[in-house]
Parts: C-alpha cells; structure tokens; sequence
C-alpha cells in the first residue's frame, strides 16, 4: 500500500540561461518538489533586436529537453527571450504558480537583468538559493532556525527533503540582548514534530557556531533576509561567512511572506502551525484505489479479529437503495467477507425502500421508533447514532443510499485506513460530486458540508493547502 511522506511543495521553478551552472538548483528542486517547471532565459542587450536571440534558442532548448528527461511526465519548459527577462520570468511565475523559485548561486543577476535585492526584496513566490554540490539525497540536514516566516519556510523545506535525520538548531544571544521571542511559536510545532532534533546554544558567533557542526551534514538550511551594506544588497553576515565557508552544501532560503516592519514578537511564529496540518494531511490523506486488494483487507480484518456493520440511512430511496445494496452485499459481503452485517436506518419513508431493503434480507429499522423514551428527531445525524443500537460491529461505516454511481470503493476506501493504520479511529470521506444546474453539469461543484464548510476555512487560514488532497473515490 501506498507509502505517505510529508511534501508540501508542489512545483519548483528553476531558470537556465547559457553558461552559468544550475545541477545545483535543478537537484534542490528535484528533492524538494513534485514537479520542476523549467524557464530557458536568454538576455538581450539593450539596443539589440530580440531576434538576434535566435541564434541562441536552438542550444537551449536542447539543453532543456535534456534536464528535463529526469522529470515524471512530459515535464515543462519554455524559453524568455527578452530585454528584461525578470519581468518575463514573474509573468511564467504568476502563470505557472510555482511554490518555489530555485537559484543557484552565480552570476544570475546579471542574466537575468536585476539585483539580489530585486530577488529577495519583492519575492515573487518562496525563493531557494543554492550553493553546491547538492545531494541527490540528503541524510542529515541541519535547519538553521531562529523564528519568522523564513525559519517556517527553512524547516518546511528541510522535511520536504525527506532526510534520515533533520537537525533544528537554534541559536541566542549569550546575554539575552537578542529577544527570543519570535522563536516561541516555531518551538511550539518543533515538540509536535519527534523526526526533528531540536537543539539550542548560546553563541555570541552564531555563523562559527554553525560551521563547527556543519562537516556533520550534508546540507545546511537557514532563511536569509537582503541587507544594505555600503550601498550594496548583501545575504547579511551570518549567511555570506557561512556561504563562503561550509564544507556541506547550503541552501538559504526567503519566505514570500513580508516580513513585519515591527520587532519580531511571540506571534511570528505562529503560523508554523501549517507545517503540522500539511503533514497530518500527508500522512493521513488516502484513496480508495490502495485498498482495492480486498483479500488483503480481510487479512487484517481477521488478524485483529475484528468485525464491521454497514449502516445505511435513508429517506425515500426506493429509485436507488436496491441498488446500492446489491453492489455492497455482491461485492463485500458475498465475493469476499469484509462486512459482517448491513442494516438500513430508515427515516420513516412514504415509499417503498424499507420493503425493498427487506427483499434484500437487509434488517430494517425506523430510528424514530428506536428509544422512544428518548423523543424523536429529524435528521440524518438521528439515524447514525440510533444505528449504533441496532449494529454489532467492532467498526461502523455509513454511506448514503441515493448514490447512483455506487462503486464498493465508497466503503472499501473509508474501512482501509481504519484496518491499515489501528490509531486512525474515524475516517471521512470526500469525493467529487457532480452539480446540475438546468442543462449544465458542474464537475466538481456539488459538495455538501465538506465543501461549502470545511474546505473554505482551511483555504482561508491555510491557503497554501489548497489542491493537494486527491479524491477518495479518484
């Protein structure tokens, strides 16, 4: 069954222009993202017609076809042309929405017709630079964190890497000048995260701190934040020693987010909380296709010794119930025992599912009728919790029945994670469903709950996560 990692970063962005190296970036991009967009720049002076960059275009798409035969699929390329190829390069950025812009240390700056500062002042999306040789894997990574919005993205990116061992390592002032404030928030999610070491020191040198573990990993990670030094914008002097000294590769990296113009406080931190809910998400998101081995869902079943009840609510089904019974009784019941039992908790329906429910040998029960000492409700949420009277299974599942594309999946794909993984207690699924308005069929606009409650809160606190889930019944 599938493995879960936690990799938050869907698509890293990498330029190539002729004659300045990118195996670098193209290696951080490659450990680091599910896809890599690759963008050919080619600077033309001013004065020049863009023309005169044809000359150039057929190496460089060669080149590019070339780096891109390590990528999954057809992998995406494309060639800028232009007097100003930055601006050409935040057009593909705000087209493409990649999650990261990875350089690689060089003369980038002068190909792509800007400064550090234009980078790393306004960046456009989360920026990764790169100072070789990097791994192809990374075994022990060390995070260079203090706290802000560029310790969150160093932290992300290390556990992205997928690396035997992440080091946290943060650093104070040995006198207390230094406020320790905006660490507190990271620190928090650090405790929550037992793959991460966690280590502090006091250091009045804290990039001589950092090069006298670095010969212990193979890369270095720390964000950067641009400074004025006598007219010029530097990576601040922490970083530039480290950069010009480290034995091990090192990647310092700007969050997109601004920083405040107030000192830093407790409070920014906070928002590190995301690097926890996208790796929940990554760990405890599913699809029904890994469980379609059923014979290997009874062994577990068995092996726990465990039985399982399908529970069906229903209000006036009888153009579907049928349906979804014999799918479910055929396919989990008869062709292999997954389920034990199936009842219907009927919501006192005028037509005919109850007597079509019974044909089926199903146990039918109104759940008005049940407890009566209790009063009766409306409601589906009535007809689940009455059905935990009437059923006997160690696990409970529920699926509608005016499903019309019933598949076994809906309920192989809800039971899997809950006989996979035994601390997983309660599963919900998602799907795709269909919306009809008049003549017109809406793929994915007719979700319920989840959709018009959940989902839109967890886009508006953490809109980073926004598409990563796959459908269960996909």
């Amino acid at each position: 069954m599938k493995q879960h990692t936690f990799s938050p970063i869907r698509s890293a962005l990498v330029p190539v222009a002729p004659g300045l190296p990118a195996e670098a970036a193209l290696a951080a991009a490659r450990a680091l993202a599910g896809e890599v967009i690759l963008v050919g720049i080619i600077l033309i002076p001013p004065g020049e017609t863009l023309s005169a960059g044809a000359s150039q275009t057929p190496a460089l798409r060669r080149l590019l076809r070339e780096l891109a035969r390590g990528e999954p699929g057809p992998g995406k390329t494309r060639i800028c042309v232009s007097h100003e190829p930055w601006a050409d390069l935040l057009g593909v950025i705000a087209a493409e929405k990649p999650d990261l812009l990875v350089l690689q240390w060089g003369d980038w700056w002068s190909a792509l017709g800007v400064t550090l500062a234009d980078v790393l002042v306004r960046p456009p999306c989360d920026v990764a630079l790169v100072r070789g040789p990097f791994p192809v894997q990374p075994n022990r990574v060390l995070a260079a964190v203090r706290g802000g919005p560029h310790a969150e993205l160093a932290l992300r990116l290390s556990l992205s890497l997928r690396a035997g061992a992440v080091t946290a390592l943060h650093l104070t002032a040995p006198d207390g000048a230094q406020t320790d404030a905006p660490f507190r928030g990271l620190e928090q999610v650090l405790r929550r995260l037992p793959e991460v070491r966690a280590e502090s020191a006091a250091t009045a040198d804290p990039a001589r701190t950092i090069l006298d573990q670095a010969g212990a990993y193979d890369l270095l990670v720390m964000g950067v934040t641009a400074q004025r030094a006598g007219g010029l914008t530097t990576l601040g002097p922490v970083v530039e020693q480290i950069w010009r000294d480290s034995p091990a590769a090192v990647m310092a990296v700007r969050s997109r987010r601004p920083m405040p113009a107030s000192q830093l406080d407790e409070s920014a931190g906070s928002r590190a909380i995301s690097i926890l809910v996208d790796k929940w998400f990554a760990e405890n998101t599913f699809t029904a296709g890994e469980f379609a081995d059923l014979q290997q869902l009874v062994a577990l079943k068995q092996k726990q010794n465990l039985t399982i009840s399908l529970a069906l609510p229903a209000l006036n089904e009888a153009a579907t119930v049928g349906r979804v019974i014999d799918t479910i009784q055929q396919a989990l019941m008869v062709d292999v025992p997954l389920l034990d039992e199936i009842v219907l908790m009927d919501s006192d329906s005028t037509d005919e599912t109850r007597e079509i429910a019974a044909s089926r040998g199903v146990p039918v029960y109104i759940h008005q009728r049940l407890l009566p000492e209790r009063g009766a409700r409306r409601g589906k949420g009535e007809a689940l919790w009455k059905s935990l009277l009437v059923t006997r299974g160690d696990i409970i599942a529920w699926i509608d029945t005016d499903i019309v594309n019933i598949d076994p999946r809906f309920v192989y794909g809800i039971l899997g994670p809950l006989l996979l993984t035994p601390r997983i207690q309660f599963v919900k699924g998602f799907y795709r469903r269909p919306l009809k308005v008049d003549d017109q069929v809406q793929a994915g606009g007719g979700g319920r709950v989840t959709e018009l409650m959940a989902r839109p809160l967890l886009n508006l606190f953490y809109p980073e996560l926004s598409g990563v889930i796959q459908p269960l019944s996909g």
